[in-house]
């Protein structure tokens, strides 16, 4: 294993600043709410690009994360299976995802978040990652951080690409791709369909020893999406814009538990409840829709922002009687202005936001929130920084009010970059543990229309060392404190249970230790280290499926004038516990994959992904599986 390390490590030799801080000119939205300098920025900021995504040979868009300073993920399952993500040790419920700056949680869920295990990469340009409390900026939920999804936009010529897939488990995508310019709009549409036999999505549980190894019965997992970008420019400073994505997955599950005399429950796929009719058709059917119509105009050191959207997650189960249905919505609207004069920008916006449950039974609720936020933006020759401000108002507990100071500063004779940020955060009682009706057969109680939104604190600070020969080297220390944590409660002398808010803190701190260089005309290398302690304040232990130490990275290889591409990845996930307790290790292992991108000529190109090249067996959930070893290749052509 210390060999696996130490290669892990090694081929890593790219990673941290291939997101974070590749590239100096690369400019970034979510961090400020307007166009910024990834390097001016005083929070903690990654990148994905649509090019890295090429380079890794990313199947869903959760593979690109994995390798994200600060974040790990989790499924229950290879394909389809429910994904959770984790940003300095607070699990996806302290996580804001946005789709082109909406949020896209489902408010169906008892703890919202937008679940990522559907997202493929096709309509992907680039995904940004801001860490720490971010709820001056974004409100209720952005605790740990923020995601923004930034969907592809038409640019150049117009063109029209097809694309095929081919790969392990019989899987197989279509892709059809055309975007452009055509004299003052600008057009994107992607069409794609993809289908694989799958594997597992439950390991088979052996009691002997407790362990498990691979399952027997293959899962199918069924994708079809279209998205699309459409932008008119109204004259030199005025853009109207439509962005529509949507996808349907049929995804088939597993449902089978081995069961120990003490009643303590395991999954496992080679259990005779998983293999009835009823368990072998057992599926759930998901429809995502997201709208957004938003226009833009400048009136010289002043611009107007205004948009409207409307999201909805339906999720229907097949073959599972007792199962609920739901169907999630938001919409609202948002406004923006932002001023500019010299060396200072202030941006103000007010939004209005309806969030709607509805599920199978009677129950069904509305919730509103409203919300103002003001940010200013100061530069002082090397020095910038950033204080936001934002009140929430929410029906149920009222105003909440939450705040973001943040400094950037460079010492030019050293090209070192010190970056400080301190904020205030909150996560709102979700509608179901508000409103949740009463149950009396399992003695619950429903929701508990009293609680308050947990409170959050978030610090950081870094630097960033620009080196000559393209080197760069960069350190991050952070911590989070939540208080006020909504939990589920039982009281056992009575066993009627609800949620309430409990006492005792939970505790994230650690640090992210990151190294990129140009070894070569050829060849660039890195490494990434990060290192999490998350305190489970019940047990005192580290938190469940957060892991201790990670080394993320990648090689890549450049030859025949860039028209070849190779990329090495690898990372290794230290200690990890799937529960609070720690009776079940998910972690000590290193992974890695492989991925060359060949462009045959102006219009031809192809690719070759390996999966998990040394066939590692290892689970991210305790129970549920992870690719094997696997071959995906795919051809591209494109028509000018």
């Amino acid at each position: 294993m210390k060999i696996k390390k130490v290669l892990a490590l090694g081929c890593a030799l790219a990673m941290l600043n291939g997101y974070a801080h590749a590239q100096n000119n690369v400019i970034v939205v979510t961090a400020t709410r307007t166009q910024a300098n990834i390097l001016n920025t005083p929070s903690q900021v990654n990148v994905i690009t649509q090019k890295q995504i090429k380079k890794e040979g990313v199947l869903f868009a959760k593979g690109a994360l994995k390798y994200v300073p600060g974040i790990s993920i989790v499924s229950n399952g290879a394909f389809g299976g429910t994904t959770t993500v984790f940003i300095r040790g607070l699990s996806s419920r302290y996580v804001k995802t946005l789709m082109d700056g909406v949020d896209v949680s489902d408010p169906t869920l008892i703890r919202p978040y937008y679940d990522f295990a559907d997202l493929l990469p096709d309509d992907i340009n680039r995904i940004e990652i801001v860490q720490g409390a971010q709820s001056g900026l974004y409100g209720a939920n952005a605790v740990g951080g923020v995601i923004n999804i930034i969907t592809k936009r038409g640019k150049g010529k117009p063109h029209f690409t097809l694309s095929e897939q081919a790969g392990s488990y019989s899987t197989f995508k279509e892709s059809a791709e055309a975007g452009g310019v055509l004299n003052r709009l600008s057009f994107y549409i992607n069409a794609l369909r993809l289908d694989t036999d799958g594997i597992s999505k439950m390991d088979k549980y052996n009691p002997g020893d407790h362990s498990y190894s691979k399952g027997d019965e293959d899962d199918s997992y069924h994708q079809t999406a279209l998205s699309t970008r459409l932008e008119y420019e109204l004259g030199s400073l005025s853009k109207l814009g439509l962005v529509l994505k949507w996808y349907k997955t049929r995804n088939y599950l597993d449902n089978g538990w081995y069961v120990t005399p003490d009643y303590h429950y395991y999954p496992d796929d080679s259990a005779p409840s998983n293999n009835t009719p009823t368990a072998k058709s057992l599926r759930v059917i998901k429809h995502f829709l997201l709208s957004k119509l938003y226009l833009s105009k400048q009136f010289g050191n002043f611009k107007l922002n205004l948009n409207t959207f409307y999201t909805q997650t339906f999720r229907y189960f097949k073959s599972a009687p007792g199962w609920n249905d739901y169907k999630g919505r938001r919409w609202g609207s948002n406004i923006q202005m932002t001023y500019k004069i010299n060396k200072t920008k202030i941006t103000a916006g007010v939004s209005g936001k309806m969030d709607k449950y509805e599920d199978s039974s009677p129950f069904k609720k509305l919730r509103y929130n409203y919300a103002g936020f003001l940010e200013l933006l100061q530069r002082i020759e090397n020095l910038k920084l950033q204080a936001t401000a934002r009140e929430d108002d929410f029906k149920t507990f009222g105003k909440h009010f939450t705040y973001r100071l943040g400094a950037n500063y460079l010492l030019e004779k050293t090209h070192t970059i010190l970056k400080a940020n301190f904020g205030t955060g909150f996560r709102a009682p979700s509608i179901y543990e508000l409103y949740a009706p009463p149950i009396p057969s399992w003695y619950f109680l429903g929701g508990n229309r009293d609680l308050d939104p947990e409170k959050a604190k978030s610090w950081d600070f870094g630097l960033i060392q620009l080196m000559p020969h393209d080197i760069t080297i960069s350190f991050t220390y952070f911590k989070n404190i939540i208080k006020d944590r909504i939990v589920y409660y039982t009281d056992y002398t009575t066993w009627q249970s609800t949620y309430k808010n409990a006492k005792g803190k939970t505790v994230t701190d650690g640090f992210e230790l990151g190294f990129k260089a140009k070894a070569t005309k050829f060849l660039t290398v890195g490494a990434n280290y990060t290192y999490t302690a998350s305190k489970d304040p019940e047990t005192g232990m580290q938190a469940a499926r957060v892991p201790l130490r990670t080394y993320t990275g990648f090689v890549t290889l450049s030859a025949l004038n860039k028209k070849l591409n190779a990329t090495l990845t690898g990372r290794y996930i230290g200690k990890r516990y799937d529960d609070r307790k720690h009776l079940h290790q998910t972690g000590k292992y290193a992974v890695f994959d492989f991925t060359a991108n060949y462009k045959i000529n102006r219009n031809l190109s192809t690719s070759l992904t390996i999966k998990n090249i040394f066939d590692k067996f290892h689970e991210e959930i305790y129970g549920y599986s992870t690719l094997p070893r696997s071959v995906f290749a795919t051809v591209s052509y494109r028509f000018f």
